[in-house]
Parts: structure tokens; C-alpha cells; sequence
């Protein structure tokens, strides 16, 4: 049997105040992506959890970057007012900074 190409699943979970800093990085003149891997994932059970929620009718994929310039993808669940419901998730690479939990 082969391995599994993607690693093990950690906390996703990003607080809002780190969610707005990679948009805002985004946003700043002279960032450039570095290289990624080519597959973004995001953890099965954690987005399930965020779905569950009851007032979610819409996910959207949120584009950031880190300090280092390294983009990173957010998954966002909204409500009808489009008002975002939870924690946003961050995909499994890069790692969430500091560290995996």
C-alpha cells in the first residue's frame, strides 16, 4: 500500500486577528508568493465541524499571505448576512505559524 502524500492533519484554526494580518499582507505592494506545494488541503474533520454550524449557507476561499510573503489559502464559512460564522480554516501548507498543534 502506498503512503499517503498528505501529512497529518493539525489545527487549521486561525484567530480573526491573524486572518485580517494575511489579508492585509496580501494587499501590500512588493509582496510575492514563494513557492508552495501544488496541493492545498484543508482538514476533513475541521471543516465538518465548521459546516455543522447551523447559521452557515456559504463557504468562500479567502487568498493571504504570511510575513514571509508565502500565500495562504483560508476556507470562510458566511451566514445570510454574509457575516463570517467561526474560525476560519487555514490549509495544511504552510503549516499555521508558530507551530503545528
Amino acid at each position: 500500500m502506498k503512503d499517503s502524500i498528505f501529512k497529518e492533519p493539525h489545527n487549521h484554526k486561525i484567530e480573526n486577528e491573524v486572518f485580517d494580518k494575511y489579508k492585509m499582507n496580501l494587499k501590500e505592494k512588493g509582496k510575492r508568493f514563494k513557492n508552495h506545494s501544488p496541493i492545498e488541503t484543508f482538514d476533513v474533520k475541521q471543516v465538518l465541524e465548521l459546516i455543522s454550524k447551523k447559521s452557515v449557507v456559504r463557504f468562500g476561499v479567502v487568498q493571504g499571505a504570511d510575513e514571509k510573503g508565502q500565500k495562504v489559502s483560508m476556507l470562510v464559512a458566511y451566514n445570510s448576512a454574509g457575516v463570517m460564522v467561526g474560525k476560519g480554516l487555514q490549509t495544511g501548507d504552510p503549516c499555521p505559524p508558530p507551530k503545528c498543534e
